[in-house]
């Protein structure tokens, strides 16, 4: 054997894609992601992720009855005018709450996406089921969204909110990104 097939630093054959390994987050982190913590690896459960994949965790997620058993993809995508997602006050506080611009700036770009393949459901009044049926959308429509600013986007709309609807909705997608991790090893 040649030193560079021994140390492993040989090229991969012409054509062969070099993909580096996800960085996923432990389950401490998630637990501290969910109580407000930053956290740059949480995105990486979806990213690349293929759809019959996270389709297989949404079964699995539902047979632990982490999620109602009828949620349901919406059909309908007529969206309302752009103006009616930058007068929700949950916008405003995000915008408000932002520590710099551009982490606001692509936190809302991405609830943006959410919100469009969710049909213009407000971002306020989503439940976790409608987090991951537009994940899906997205996953499956491969649009360019930064899993990150979407899932703390989301975090910080339902922290905001003082009914306990809000502090539901966060436990149970706590339970069910640490199912998500529990099941994704690599």
């Amino acid at each position: 054997m040649t030193e560079s097939t021994t140390s492993g630093d040989s090229a991969p054959p012409a054509g062969a894609p070099v993909a580096a390994p996800r960085v996923l987050p432990s389950r401490e982190e998630i637990a501290e992601w969910a109580q407000g913590a930053e956290s740059s690896s949480l995105g990486a459960l979806f990213s690349e992720l293929p759809v019959a994949k996270f389709d297989a965790l949404m079964m699995q997620i539902r047979k632990d009855e982490l999620l109602p058993q009828h949620w349901q993809v919406i059909g309908d995508r007529t969206l309302p005018d752009a103006a009616v997602f930058e007068s929700y006050p949950e916008i405003a506080r995000l915008q408000a709450a932002a520590n710099d611009s551009e982490t606001a700036s692509r936190q809302i770009e991405a609830l943006r996406t959410a919100w469009q393949e969710l049909a213009g459901k407000q971002p306020a009044l989503w439940t976790t089921s409608d987090l991951f049926v537009a994940l899906r959308r997205i996953l499956e429509r491969d649009l360019p969204v930064d899993y990150n600013d979407l899932l703390t986007a989301t975090r910080e709309v339902w922290s905001g909110l003082t009914l306990p609807h809000g502090r539901a909705q966060l436990e149970t997608l706590w339970a069910c990104l640490d199912l998500i991790r529990q099941k994704t090893k690599k």
